[in-house]
């Protein structure tokens, strides 16, 4: 009965869904129609001769038995609990019937949930766990003698709830992280049994519009940003993603990677430059959204097979790069029980050489402006939008190098922050940073004063709850009514220096504030201005503005210049004088306790008092603020870096080190050196 349900809500939503879609299928489409999958096997991420889309059964083969194979083939047999798809690799490694024995016999004493309503069919972990395991079960031991026709039957017969499960929530929204686990675990199960029944063909027939007509087209909307925090869109959305794109590709033995790159807006090759730029030297993910405080906020045990399937993919070197730069960190701790799979599949498989990443990363996009197309929307989806992003700026690729990052896009979800506009500064720990502890969504780490923006009249950004968009459709047809929240408006890297600016006065309340742009400059290796260009609307003055800075400990105050120190670096800011404006109040308050620290993998970092440095400014109709960072390590110099500012037509010019920087005041508001 509940097998009957599931199916008849399902097929229910899906046609809801394909009605509502708006993308038809065609060329383009990324699963090919269910007629060309293989019938050889194996066919999830393996295939049995050699071919550039998937790892073959010949590379596994080959694969040199030294002492860091055979620790992570006794990782795979020894998991309590078993996995299945653990011991199927194994034995694939091994040829040792024992193994797939323990394996077969796992899969057969599988049980469904009991009771008529059970809940773990509605739980995505267990969803996508489950089926995940037992696709890649069914499929790499196919054609084992124990694993019979049966006993093969058996288990499609237990596991048709829960692939029906996955069909019906997944119809939901399309950033979501329970989404890409409800729907990337069927779509395992349903390539691993396509073809051996009526039940599994309709399940993938279910599944494809969904993947090409709701999920991947997200993704390509992002054009590389992401649409949940760090944690949640690196482990659960992007990492789900890629493995139902690489089991497509290797299922259908069909180049489905190039074709992201060809006709989708390139949207792979995005995400994982911006993973590279997003991970800190101290494991950690650059903090946009809730974070976990412990090993999952990071890359330290759970990321390394997501990271190397990733580079395999692309054969990228800059995948390459942090692949290695993670395995001097963590050996082989960086993969965590049965992510050892990915370490023979891929890590194993890296044919590719390391080059350093660039510097810095725009994930999201830019719109065009005017025939010289100042900006570029990167992504075919995202034509004629703009939904901001997030850019990360490093001073070079050493373990002490100072990363700047700048925050500036729509509303995706329940896990990001009303931090538009904000911006961190992290040597050697953090210096300018995110506050708060994530320990419930929506709790205080989501409140603007806890990010580096603005305040208005004492009041932040406008709250936002969780939508549901089940198409990108649906999603894009409510940003008016306000989900838009940030653009990214410019940005350059010009070497020396990089700058960025983006408009978020659509996060306010639209009476309070009319225009706030802010215009982000890091001049290579350790100077931070930050200008903000904000108007009223016609005929009203800006209220008080708090310009906030949030700073791990106490700082240090004198003659309005703030200092505030980590163990081996500081921070150093002042507010920079600007003629016709009154100089702004400078006071410290107490901010929200902070994770900080290194991040070890088998613990959690410290939590530390944090403080909130406030910058007020009175009611004025328009308002230039300007604010000067420095960064550097040990004790800082006797005095700031000499800075004049000066307006002229049209711009704020800033000479820095003998160099003039000219901050434009109308759109794109881009950034750029001065003619000596």
């Amino acid at each position: 009965m509940i097998q009957s349900l599931l199916r008849t809500w399902a097929l229910v939503w899906l046609a809801a869904s394909a009605a509502s879609a708006g993308h038809a299928l065609g060329a383009a489409d990324l699963v090919p129609p269910a007629v060309a999958i293989k019938p050889d096997r194996p066919r999830l991420l393996l295939r049995p001769a050699d071919t550039p889309y998937a790892v073959s059964l010949k590379q596994l083969a080959a694969l040199h038995r030294d002492a860091d194979f055979q620790r992570m083939a006794a990782q795979l047999e020894g998991l309590q609990p078993p996995r299945a798809a653990a011991l199927a690799m194994a034995y694939l490694l091994s040829g040792r019937p024992e193994v797939a024995d323990r394996a077969v016999a796992h899969m057969r004493a599988w049980q469904p949930p009991a009771g008529p309503n059970p809940k773990a069919l509605e739980d995505p972990f267990y969803v996508y766990s489950v089926l995940s395991d037992m696709a890649l079960a069914y499929d790499w031991l196919y054609a084992y003698p124990a694993f019979d026709a049966a006993a093969k039957t058996a288990l499609r017969a237990k596991l048709a709830p829960l692939a029906q499960s996955g069909l019906l929530h997944g119809n939901d929204h399309v950033f979501h992280n329970y989404t890409w686990m409800f729907n990337s675990g069927a779509m395992l199960w349903a390539l691993a049994t396509a073809g051996d029944d009526p039940e599994s063909d309709r399940l993938l027939a279910g599944l494809a519009p969904r993947f090409n007509r709701q999920l991947f087209p997200a993704m390509e909307y992002l054009a590389g940003g992401n649409g949940d925090a760090a944690g949640y869109w690196w482990r659960y959305c992007l990492g789900y993603a890629v493995q139902s794109l690489l089991a497509t590709q290797s299922a259908f033995e069909t180049d489905v990677v190039g074709a992201v790159r060809r006709e989708h807006g390139d949207w792979l090759n995005r995400e994982l430059d911006n993973l590279v730029l997003s991970v800190l030297p101290d494991m950690r993910f650059v903090p946009w959204g809730d974070i976990v405080i412990g090993a999952n906020g990071g890359v330290t045990h759970e990321m390394a097979g997501r990271i190397d399937t990733l580079t395999w993919a692309l054969r990228s070197p800059h995948g390459a790069y942090l692949s290695r730069w993670l395995a001097r960190q963590r050996g082989l701790d960086r993969f965590l029980g049965e992510t050892a799979i990915f370490y023979f599949l891929y890590t194993r498989n890296l044919a590719v050489e390391p080059a350093t990443p660039p510097l810095s990363v725009l994930a999201g996009t830019v719109p065009i402006f005017g025939p010289g197309k100042v900006g570029l929307s990167l992504s075919k989806s995202a034509a004629g939008t703009n939904h901001g992003g997030h850019v990360i700026m490093r001073s070079d690729w050493s373990d002490g190098a100072t990363v700047v990052g700048f925050r500036c896009c729509d509303f995706f979800g329940q896990h990001l922050h009303l931090d538009q506009g904000s911006f961190l500064i992290y040597r050697n720990g953090q210096l300018a940073l995110d506050a708060g502890c994530y320990r419930h969504v929506g709790g205080e780490q989501a409140r603007t004063d806890a990010h580096n923006t603005l305040l208005f009249g004492g009041q932040g950004q406008r709250p936002e709850k969780f939508q549901t968009a089940r198409t990108l459709d649906m999603f894009t047809e409510r940003l008016p009514r306000g989900l838009a929240t940030g653009d990214i408006l410019f940005y350059k890297d010009a070497g020396p220096w990089a700058a960025v600016a983006g408009q978020f006065a659509q996060a306010y309340d639209a009476q309070t504030v009319q225009s706030c742009v802010r215009q982000l400059l890091f001049v290579r290796p350790g100077v931070v201005a930050v200008v903000d260009q904000i108007a009223a609307p016609a005929g009203r003055s800006l209220p008080e503005i708090r310009w906030l800075l949030q700073v791990p400990g106490q700082p240090e105050i004198a003659g309005g210049v703030v200092v505030v120190r980590n163990a081996k670096s500081y921070l150093r800011c002042t507010a920079l004088p600007v003629r016709g404006r009154p100089q702004g109040a400078l006071t410290v308050e107490n901010s929200y306790p902070t994770p900080a620290g290194a991040n070890s993998g088998k613990g959690t970092p410290a939590v530390i008092d944090a403080s909130r440095v406030v910058f007020a400014y009175e009611s004025q109709p328009r308002l230039t603020l300007i604010h000067l960072l420095e960064v550097g390590d040990g004790p800082p110099p006797a005095a700031p870096p000499a800075a004049q500012v000066d307006f002229r037509p049209g711009a704020v010019e800033l000479l820095l080190d003998k160099k003039t920087y000219r901050f434009s005041a109308a759109p794109p508001f881009d950034v750029s050196l001065a003619a000596p």
